[in-house]
């Protein structure tokens, strides 16, 4: 992905995200994602690869509502395989499907996964909390401070 594809992104998220500080988008490989992810003994489905077409290497950035302070959510290959793959099913048992890590996200540094049935899932060691369905609504969600913070 060239500089100009970058740019591109970063505008069109930038106008989708309301209320975002900054959207910086990096280059994203597909196919050295699919070794790292093959690699770190996760699957590569073809949700993932699209996914990481649209969005890979994309950080959003915006105002906690609890400190007030920066906050972001990462969407990175290098972030998601360093989770642990047993970490991972554990959070799938809990949600009942297949989920795989796409990067992190808060000053917590939650795993942000991408659930089977498309929704958005952070997990950590209070569990998984369902964020939205699809990527932009989740991003807008936690933005907007519009999402059911219970842990399952």
């Amino acid at each position: 992905m060239s500089d100009e594809q970058s740019r591109a992104r970063e505008e069109s998220l930038g106008s989708a995200f309301a209320g975002a500080l900054r959207v910086e988008c990096g280059p994203a490989d597909v196919e050295a994602a699919r070794l790292s992810y093959q690699e770190a003994g996760f699957d590569v489905t073809d949700e993932l690869v699209a996914f990481l077409e649209k969005y890979g290497e994309t950080t959003v950035f915006w105002p906690s509502h609890v400190t007030g302070n920066e906050t972001s959510l990462t969407i990175s290959v290098e972030e998601a395989v360093e989770a642990f793959p047993a970490y991972v099913r554990s959070f799938e048992k809990r949600l009942g499907m297949s989920a795989l890590p796409v990067g992190i996200a808060l000053s917590t540094e939650e795993v942000v996964l991408l659930v089977e049935n498309g929704d958005i899932v952070l997990g950590g060691d209070g569990g998984v909390q369902r964020i939205a369905n699809g990527f932009e609504a989740s991003v807008r969600a936690l933005i907007s401070g519009d999402w059911d913070m219970t842990f399952f």
